[in-house]
Order: structure tokens, then sequence, then C-alpha cells
């Protein structure tokens, strides 16, 4: 008879129990990056009243008697599957998908969490609000990151800045005409005062090579090699060579200070140089027929071999003009271009012409000079910047294809800037942008995972910490875990409130029949005990 009372009684307390946490799950149904959790039950011990027996030969086996002692709770289960995320409008908001949790440190505490409510704090620490617990990462130098040391505090100061450099590098990208034309004749319309002795000349009727500029020529009509004209009022042209693709190369001094340098490209398909042994790199012109295709002099044409070279300034005539002036103007840390007076002086390779060759399949070969070519820069008085810069020229990713020049060149270093505002991506990279139009990594949010995420110890505010039976925390980026990170968006709770009223009112009703249960077994024991009357 006892023994249905306690029966009773253990199921009344397994199902508050289990209305305990339903009633929590509820309660945090709009609690960002909550995680629901369910109540299992199991029977308790039972009571064997007589064991089983064996079979035998004239009788068979007696199955044991049992009775069942009441009922426990087995399990409180973490239900970790993600939850919709729900766009806030706030760039440290972080909504994580997957098997992971954000990583958080307070002293040498270590906690986890998937409710990405971040801000950035007086000092420029990456934290929860609401517990001033840090978020862990990995900071980046000078926008280089590395991942590979141990994760610390993700800070990234108010008002940090973006050094000058300057610039060392050009690389062009793109594609140079194959069938390009070359230019046949050019005939020139003198300008009021100009001087036409400073056009060059073969024989003092057939102009060879002009830098239309207003001051030696008006305008020029240039005949290409299919008869077509065209007709110019500004540019170098030269007989024997195509119309020259015009590039704009930005250069940055030490100071930060923008020059900008044009340089030419053009077909040049004459006769290579030999002594530069130029003969191993390019590749004869052939007709229909397989022939090799010949100059007036009967020198072979080359049809792979460009030429590169700082554009004339005004007066000067050909490629081998390289040296060039350019006004200079500095960026202040204001912000604000200043122009100083101050001129920038360059040569390229020492004055000489570089050139390009392609192979028969239109890929870049080799230049005409043993390395890169390199402009080499100097600044005049007042502006401070370090003298002798060099800067190579890279043009290994350009093509000559049967299609549309698309030459453009890019290149690195940069004026000084001001940290303006930061930006999260899917690999939880933190990006600064910066007055000065660039951006960079700043810092990366580790991620930490557990062989056995259930077993957490939840310790309030939506965070956790590890247990015995977790596993140790893997720390790794977003990425080397395949998840994804949203940004502007925090993770809902994923508490199904369908799920939770039907368990409800399950739960209600066997709380109920236990209560029944209970009474009913009073009842009983009242029966027995009034036999005495």
């Amino acid at each position: 008879m006892m023994r249905s009372l306690y029966a009773g009684v253990s199921g009344l307390k397994t199902h508050q129990t289990k209305m305990d946490v339903i009633g929590n799950n509820i309660a945090n149904v709009n609690t960002p990056g909550f995680k629901s959790s369910r109540t299992t039950f199991s029977d308790v011990f039972s009571q064997t009243q007589q064991a089983a027996s064996s079979p035998t030969e004239t009788r068979g086996g007696v199955n044991p008697r049992q009775i069942g002692l009441g009922v426990n709770v087995e399990s409180i289960d973490l239900n970790f599957t993600d939850s919709s995320p729900q766009s806030t409008g706030k760039n440290t908001d972080l909504s994580l998908s997957g098997n992971g949790l954000f990583y958080l440190k307070g002293g040498e505490q270590e906690y986890y969490t998937r409710n990405g409510n971040f801000m950035f704090d007086e000092e420029g620490y990456l934290t929860m609000p609401g517990n001033g617990l840090r978020v862990q990462g990995w900071n980046a130098t000078d926008g280089v990151l590395n991942t590979n040391g141990l994760a610390t505090d993700v800070v990234v100061p108010v008002g940090r800045t973006m050094e000058a450099t300057a610039t060392d590098q050009i690389t062009y990208a793109g594609n140079l005409n194959k069938e390009e034309l070359t230019i046949k004749s050019i005939s020139v319309t003198q300008a009021t005062g100009g001087d036409l002795t400073k056009v060059q000349t073969l024989d003092g009727n057939t102009t060879t090579s002009v830098n239309v500029d207003g001051v030696n020529a008006m305008s020029a009509t240039i005949t290409m090699s299919d008869g077509s004209t065209i007709h110019v009022t500004s540019g170098y042209y030269e007989v024997g060579k195509s119309v020259p693709v015009t590039t704009l190369a930005t250069i940055y001094d030490s100071l930060g200070g923008k020059h900008q340098v044009t340089l030419l490209i053009d077909k040049d398909p004459s006769t290579v140089d030999s002594t530069a042994n130029d003969e191993a790199k390019a590749t004869a012109a052939k007709d229909a027929d397989g022939n090799p295709i010949t100059d007036a002099d009967g020198n072979p044409v080359y049809n792979n071999r460009w030429r590169v070279y700082i554009a004339p300034g005004v007066g000067e005539l050909g490629p081998a003009s390289a040296d060039f002036t350019n006004s200079f103007e500095r960026s202040e840390e204001n912000g604000n271009p200043e122009a100083d007076g101050s001129s920038m002086e360059g040569q390229m390779n020492n004055g000489k012409v570089s050139y390009l060759y392609f192979s028969d399949t239109g890929r870049f070969i080799t230049t005409g000079q043993e390395d890169l070519p390199v402009i080499s820069f100097s600044y005049g008085d007042g502006n401070g910047a370090t003298s002798g810069q060099q800067t190579n020229i890279d043009f290994t990713t350009l093509t000559q294809y049967a299609s549309n020049t698309t030459s453009f060149p890019t290149n690195n270093g940069n004026t000084a800037g001001i940290l303006q505002s930061l930006a999260v991506d899917g690999n939880g990279i933190v990006t600064g942008t910066y007055t000065n139009g660039l951006t960079r990594a700043e810092a990366q949010i580790a991620i930490a995972q557990f062989s056995n995420t259930g077993g957490l110890t939840k310790v309030g505010t939506t965070i956790y910490q590890q247990s015995n039976n977790s596993g140790v925390a893997n720390i790794k980026t977003v990425s080397d875990f395949g998840l994804t990170v949203l940004a502007s968006a925090l993770e809902m709770s994923n508490v199904d409130l369908a799920n939770e009223f039907a368990d409800m009112i399950v739960t209600q009703r066997g709380f109920q029949a236990n209560s029944k249960m209970t009474t009913v077994a009073d009842e009983m024991l009242e029966t027995l005990i009034n036999m005495k009357r």
C-alpha cells in the first residue's frame, strides 16, 4: 500500500520538475541565443518479489515478479539546434550558425555563449554589455591576421590611425589586343606660333613621330595600317607602332603624397634588338601561307612585342624621354590635400624603354630587362618625402589575345587615415574603414567547439562554462569549422512554443493523474485503518 503512495509522490515531483523546465523555456522565448531544455524520465529501481526461474523438462520458465518504486528525472538535456537570425541593424551584433559558440573571458575565467549581443567599450574592447565579458579572437598587425597563436581580447582602439606607406609595387592586369592596328602615316597641322622643327621627321616630309600638345602642333591626322584615319589633338604617336594605350599609375611617397604617372603601352612589331637577345623572346609574324612577314627593308616583323614608357612631357619627343616631372599634393593628417608647390621627378629604368613579350598562346613571357621595370623618384624642396623611392612594375598577369585592350594598373601604398567605421563579415573578420578610403582587417573573432555541447554548464546570462562531460574547448576560426557569422543580427531563442504548450498539457495531465493516485492510496489506507472500528 505504501509503495503506491510513494510512487505517486515521485510522479508529482518529477512532473513538477518538468513543468519548471517548461516554464523556464517559455520565460526565455525572446532571449537572444537561448537554447531550450527538455526533461526525460526513467523508472526507479524495482522491488523483486520473486526472481525468474529457468524452464525444466516438465515445466516452463517463470518470469520475475517486480514492483516499480516510482519515477525519476533521468536527464535535463540542452537543445543546441540553430534558431533563426533576427536583424537588428547594429553592426556589432552577431548571429552564429552551426555547432559553435563565441569565446569569452572574464579575467582568467573562460565562458561561451550563442548570444552575439556585443559592443565596443570605452577602451575599444569588444564585450558583452550585460556582463562586461570580453570577446576573444586574434588582433591584426597592420592589417595582417595570424590565427596560429592563442586567442586574446579583441580590441580596436577608438581613433586608430593608418600610417602612410610608399608605393613599391604597381601591377598591371587585363589584355593587349593581338590584332591592334599600327600607324602607317601621320599628318600634322601646325599651331599658331608652333614649331614643327620639334616634330621628328624621316626625310623632312614624312612625320615619323609627334607629340601633339598644342605647342609644337595643333592636331594630327593618323592613318592606320588598314587605311582608316583618326584625328587627334593630344598624345604621342609614332609610325610603325600602334596608337598608345594610356594608363594612369598612382604613386604614393613616404608621407602619403599622391602622384600620378602616365605610362604608355603600344605595340612595337619592328625589328628586335639582337644585342639584347630579344630574338629569343619574339616570334616572327607570318602570313596566311606561313611565310614570315618582313618590313620594307626585309627585316622580320614581330607580332608579340609591346613597349612601355613614360609619357613625354610638353616639348619632349619619343619614349627615350623617360624623365618626368609631376606636380605634388600631400594629404595632411586631417585628410585635406595641401598643395605645397613641390615637384616629383622620376625616371624609368635609367631612361630605357621596357619591352613586353608574349607567347603564341597569348601568355606573358618576359620583359626586356632581367628584372621587372622600375621607376625611381626624387622629390623637390618643401616635400620632405624620402627621395630615391623605387617602384616595381609587374606585367606578368597581362595577356595578348585577339580581343579588346583592357589594360589597367593597380598599386599599393596609401595616404594616412583615421578609423571611421567597423564591420564584421561572414568569417568573423572585423574590418575597419579609414578616412583615406582604404579598408583593412583589424581582428578575427574566435569560435569554440565542444565534443558534447549539451554537457556545458549554464551559469546565467546565456553563457556557459566547460564541464567534466563537455570535453575541452577547441578554439579556431569560423571558416575552420565551416560555420557562418551574420552581422547586424542576433540569433533568436530556439524555444518552440507549440511544443512547449503541448508538453505543458501532457505534464499537467501526468501531474493530475499522480495526484489522483496519491489520493486513492490515501483513501485505501483510511479504509484499512477503519477496519479496526
